[in-house]
């Protein structure tokens, strides 16, 4: 079915109503990119007077979408439930009488607009998209009970990838209650645990080097880099590979099942435990192997991501006044060492959890192949 197609900017208005700081209530509810998730969730907002707000902002209300202008591939686009204001890297978009505001999110969503917003961008390190060109993207119109038929399918077939999302969230949660009601919290240490540095712990520590670029390839040996490692599981679902040569440099960052993943540079301190039966892999230069004697690498993997593993990271990272960390910094983090059994039990726990999180996620990602298909559908009149 063929439908007429009109510019966004005859349909919506770019609503950039800009208000000064010293004409905002410290209570009105401030939101900036970084409090939109890529699902298009609201993670958190915060208040003007917490924010600390020094520049004008754009108002916005629950009749808007927010559209965030900066990087739009990061596909941060929102429907507010309440009224507020937003960074100026962000558009709020009042949608006008012919246009359904859900039908719009769902359509400024899709892979086909991500990919033309992104494509007439401008600047090279800070890519924008500007209002006008926002303005001029062609918006399929059916009439007004058609998009919100539309809208409402595709709203239910998201509500079920969300509650996915959130099942799974929970077992994270429960993996950090359990750890805590086990251990205690490491930086108090209420149990009276044995407090150790990992320099007495380990057999075996090295890092990965910048040399691998030449060596990138479509197959091969898997390369781990620091966007795999994510509350604390070795996430292989963005992977990248390289023909490793035969030498010293390769044999020494090729991991083993067990060993530690911990990330020193940049977002310091995800770590993960190399899992049994994984294919020959190496690491890049943002990460470390840390190779443990008498210690479980669940155990430790969870310690490192703890609130008390962060604190040390990042007082390491301020003393060195630099964005990493070296050798001498890892071997002087300190771990309590509960009794290796007890250590071995909550393993156990984690890897019973971790079954139940695979079955949803692998569940989740029909959910996603469903959605894709509908979406694709609805904007083309077939659904």
């Amino acid at each position: 079915m063929q439908w007429q197609q009109k510019m966004l900017g005859e349909i919506a208005r770019l609503d950039r109503q800009s208000v000064m700081p010293v004409n905002i209530h410290a209570d009105t509810s401030y939101l900036g990119l970084e409090h939109i998730d890529s699902d298009g969730k609201i993670e958190l907002s915060e208040n003007v007077a917490s924010a600390d707000i020094k520049s004008s902002k754009f108002k916005f209300s629950e009749r808007h979408i927010l559209f965030g202008k900066l990087r739009p591939y990061l596909r941060k686009i929102a429907r507010p439930t309440f009224q507020g204001v937003c960074s100026t890297d962000i558009i709020p978009i009042l949608p006008g009488e012919e246009l359904f505001r859900d039908y719009l999110f769902y359509f400024l969503r899709t892979p086909s607009m991500v990919e033309l917003a992104t494509s007439r961008c401008s600047g090279a390190n800070l890519p924008r998209l500007s209002p006008s060109q926002l303005a001029s993207l062609q918006i399929p119109l059916p009439p007004l009970p058609e998009q919100k038929r539309i809208a409402k399918i595709l709203d239910a077939a998201d509500d079920l990838r969300a509650k996915r999302r959130e099942s799974i969230a929970q077992l994270d949660a429960l993996i950090q209650s359990t750890f805590l009601d086990m251990f205690g919290d490491p930086v108090m240490n209420p149990k009276g645990w044995e407090v150790v540095s990992v320099e007495g712990e380990i057999s075996f520590l090295t890092s990965g080097s910048r040399g691998w670029a030449s060596y990138y390839s479509e197959t091969g040996d898997l390369f781990i880099r620091i966007q795999n490692l994510k509350k604390g599981q070795l996430d292989l679902s963005d992977t990248a590979f390289v023909k490793a040569p035969e030498s010293a440099e390769s044999k020494r960052t090729q991991v083993q099942p067990g060993d530690v993943l911990l990330s020193i540079t940049a977002d310091l301190g995800r770590s993960a435990v190399v899992p049994h039966g994984i294919m020959k892999a190496h690491i890049n230069q943002h990460l470390a192997i840390l190779r443990f004697k008498n210690m479980n690498p669940v155990f430790v993997s969870h310690q490192l991501a703890s609130k008390g593993g962060q604190i040390q990271f990042d007082r390491l990272n301020r003393e060195g006044v630099k964005a990493g960390l070296n050798f001498n910094d890892v071997k002087s983090i300190k771990l309590t060492k509960p009794p290796l059994d007890l250590q071995q039990r909550f393993a156990s726990i984690v890897e019973s959890i971790e079954r139940q999180k695979a079955r949803l996620r692998s569940h989740l990602a029909e959910l996603d192949t469903l959605f894709a298909s509908l979406q694709h559908r609805a904007f083309n009149g077939e659904l």
